[in-house]
């Protein structure tokens, strides 16, 4: 029984499925080789940082030494504001992405599948497209206010364009010779939508998300810092506010962490659901 597009690449390419496996010492030598090449930079600025502190380049006020944001931090932590906060922003995004990225993905399949749909929403979307998330701001203000609104319709707004794409991007870009295949094995059409289409648009489709949690998690945390009263860019705004900038360093940490950690699960999700892609 033919399961989906792996089943398809096997019979035009079996080479795409049947790839070398490393052997588990050289993926753990890749990985740590990886990991310290990742890790240089990061240390130097690190390294450059003490020494700006400790030859007094700046004053303290200005610049706080690492120990003294690392001490900020674990106080954070022992007092929960970091983690709630944190909590907040992280809870705005998911629900924001399974808004906008839900209806950008249905429409972007509609639309790669009917030409139709196309040219009725396609000349809209873009032009939707040329618009910054934020410039959306001042109107989402009057129409939402500066509630929970406000920021669920930023980030599905952010969300969904680019999932939208991607997904009629991969609906119009499937090889022709997997519907050559289909045809030939009298595929019906929802055999071919649900067996070949959507899988062979599958690595697109989590590029677009990959993309639109990016695009959430930046535009939440500037909205959190111009109009919220919590979350992790409320947290950064209050602390600069009261001139802790050794506050404000941690949330600099924590965010950049975080969306490193949620770009880090995306690119694992899609090496699990799309091993046959070889940019997976």
């Amino acid at each position: 029984m033919i399961r989906s597009v792996p089943f398809i690449h096997a019979l035009i390419s079996p080479g795409i499925v049947a790839q070398r496996v490393p052997a588990p010492q050289h993926r753990i030598f890749r990985r740590f080789q990886s990991i310290a090449i990742g890790a240089v930079i990061p240390l130097g600025v690190l390294a450059l940082w003490s020494l700006a502190v400790a030859l007094h380049l700046m004053r303290p006020q200005i610049l706080p030494s690492p120990i003294a944001v690392w001490q900020a931090g674990i106080d954070l932590l022992r007092g929960g504001d970091l983690l709630a906060a944190l909590a907040v922003s992280l809870q705005r995004v998911v629900l924001g992405l399974l808004i906008g990225g839900s209806l950008g993905m249905i429409a972007g399949i509609a639309m790669g599948r009917s030409r139709t749909i196309d040219a009725y929403l396609g000349p809209t979307v873009r032009t939707i497209c040329q618009i910054p998330t934020i410039a959306w701001l001042p109107v989402f203000m009057l129409i939402f206010g500066i509630g929970e609104e406000l920021k669920l319709a930023i980030i599905a707004k952010a969300t969904f364009l680019p999932l939208l794409l991607n997904s009629f991007a991969g609906m119009r870009t499937a090889p022709q010779r997997f519907h050559e295949v289909a045809d030939v094995l009298e595929l019906d059409a929802w055999q071919r939508l649900r067996l070949v289409t959507i899988p062979a648009a599958l690595p697109l489709i989590i590029a677009g998300l990959r993309l639109a949690l990016s695009n959430a998690w930046h535009v939440l945390i500037v909205v959190e810092m111009l109009a919220s009263a919590a979350g992790i860019g409320h947290l950064m705004a209050w602390s600069r506010t009261l001139f802790q900038l050794d506050v404000v360093f941690v949330t600099i940490a924590v965010i950049g962490v975080t969306g490193w950690s949620m770009d880090a699960a995306m690119r694992w999700i899609e090496r699990q659901l799309t091993p046959w892609s070889v940019e997976a």
